[in-house]
């Protein structure tokens, strides 16, 4: 009788485990670049607390109230639109990212009808950046759901260190309202990420091999 040698096959390994070894895709090669862009651009928002305010408030003095409020909210609108219709191409999301594309409008228009004060529309376009830094830095050491619940906690941190510094300085104060609207456009930011982007492809979809 002749003895058959046995071949032992690899097995495969868990997603836990491959997601371990195999490095995250980022927008930053190197984690020390990504922290280093999240924390400059903090700086950069505490930093500018005074100046942005000088220059709202110029710009309101010279076109009033309703001009500057229709100026934000075209922006906010504008980047909305186009923006989701290029998620739209790029990631082709499934159901659930449709919905969540829609259900963010709704909150955006939402936001703007309930925030009567023009200034604080503006936090919507300081946070979803700072949001989309933090995610790709994070993502180096974290992965989901604690990506997710890592990098809100670090938007809120952020954005109450931002109210605690205005109500040091003069003509500014604390607000409770600012705080929301920061921790909500976080909010959106990883609903886009995670519903519409989807971590398989951030930051941008891998290219399949084509067969011929």
């Amino acid at each position: 009788m002749t003895k058959h040698a046995q071949v032992a096959f690899p097995q495969p390994r868990g997603e836990e485990e491959l997601s371990v070894h195999q490095p995250p895709r980022t927008f930053f090669r190197r984690e020390r670049s990504a922290w280093a862009a999240a924390a400059l651009y903090t700086l950069f928002l505490y930093s500018t607390l005074t100046v942005a305010f000088r220059i709202y408030v110029d710009v309101y003095d010279q076109v009033g109230r309703q001009t500057v409020s229709w100026w934000i909210n075209a922006g906010l609108i504008s980047i909305a639109v186009v923006g989701g219709a290029l998620l739209c191409r790029i990631y082709r999301p499934r159901v659930a990212g449709y919905l969540v594309l829609i259900l963010s409008g709704c909150a955006l228009a939402f936001a703007l009808h309930v925030l009567t004060v023009p200034a604080k529309r503006l936090h919507f376009f300081q946070y979803v950046p700072l949001t989309l830094l933090l995610f790709d830095a994070l993502r180096f050491r974290r992965r989901s759901p604690d990506l997710y619940v890592y990098t809100f906690a670090a938007v809120c941190l952020i954005g109450l260190g931002d109210e605690l510094l205005q109500g040091l300085l003069p003509n500014r104060y604390f607000g409770v309202t600012d705080l929301v609207v920061n921790a909500t456009a976080g909010l959106l930011t990883l609903a886009v990420l995670g519903f519409v982007v989807r971590e398989e492809n951030y930051p941008y979809p891998s290219r399949k091999p084509t067969t011929q």
